[in-house]
């Protein structure tokens, strides 16, 4: 195992020390604690935090709200899902990436939560955090960290949603493979996941119908959306009532 400097043995990190359904109390009752740095096992990567992402899941993490998809069974814990940094170490049996390697990862909600998970639970909010080598992508060099660093858990949502099959439908049917004939509806275009199914989808050949406010109507032509509806304007529903969708 390749280690990281010698100096780097302890870490600041922002902890969670119990849940609070007060969105306010929650955030405000994190610490920024000096802790350890982890050790990579085998096949985990150890990343450098440049940047880590917020997003909505890390508010109803802390408020406990996702306490059935994402049990803690110890306090305190380190939030966050989404980095965008630098490897700089490797467990054993990594063969994918190499210490300085540019990253970006998403830790995983129910995959570092799981009963006898080897890393986590989350930990993205801390200088360091560690992470399976197969759930790491690397960064081109030409390509910021900074504009990464939201885009994993976004973009592992909108590509599930399309692609993996696992979806299901209110009639029980199976959902999620989005081909070059699909039809597919995306709401709320405007947001994370939402923007990136409409490129995926798009770049797959299949026809994006998108809705989103007023502002957002020429970034979704741009980002290859078929038709946009502006649903300050129509009501999407009866606007697109009798329409069939794949997705």
């Amino acid at each position: 195992m390749t280690l990281p400097p010698s100096n780097a043995h302890l870490m600041w990190a922002w902890q969670c020390h119990g849940f609070q359904p007060d969105v306010t109390e929650a955030l405000s009752g994190l610490r920024s604690d000096h802790i350890p740095v982890p050790a990579p096992g085998r096949g985990q990567a150890l990343v450098r935090v440049h940047f880590a992402g917020a997003d909505p899941v890390d508010v109803k993490v802390v408020t406990g709200r996702y306490s059935d998809v994402f049990p803690v069974h110890t306090f305190p814990f380190v939030p966050g899902f989404d980095v965008a940094g630098e490897v700089a170490a490797l467990g054993a049996g990594c063969s994918k990436l190499k210490v300085g390697d540019k990253v970006a990862l998403c830790l995983g909600i129910q995959e570092s939560s799981q009963q006898g998970a080897a890393f986590g639970p989350a930990g993205a909010f801390a200088e360091y955090c560690v992470c399976p080598e197969n759930q790491i992508s690397k960064v081109p060099e030409d390509v910021m960290l900074s504009r990464v660093a939201g885009l994993p858990l976004a973009g592992l949502t909108a590509y599930q949603a399309l692609f993996t099959g696992k979806g299901c439908s209110t009639q029980g049917e199976r959902l999620g493979g989005v081909t070059k004939d699909s039809k597919v509806l995306v709401l709320g275009g405007n947001r994370g996941p939402g923007h990136l199914a409409v490129q995926m989808a798009h770049r797959k050949g299949a026809t994006v119908t998108v809705t989103v406010p007023p502002s957002c109507i020429h970034w979704m032509v741009y980002l290859g959306a078929s038709r946009v509806i502006n649903f300050r304007e129509k009501d999407w529903v009866d606007h697109l009532r009798g329409e069939d969708f794949d997705l």
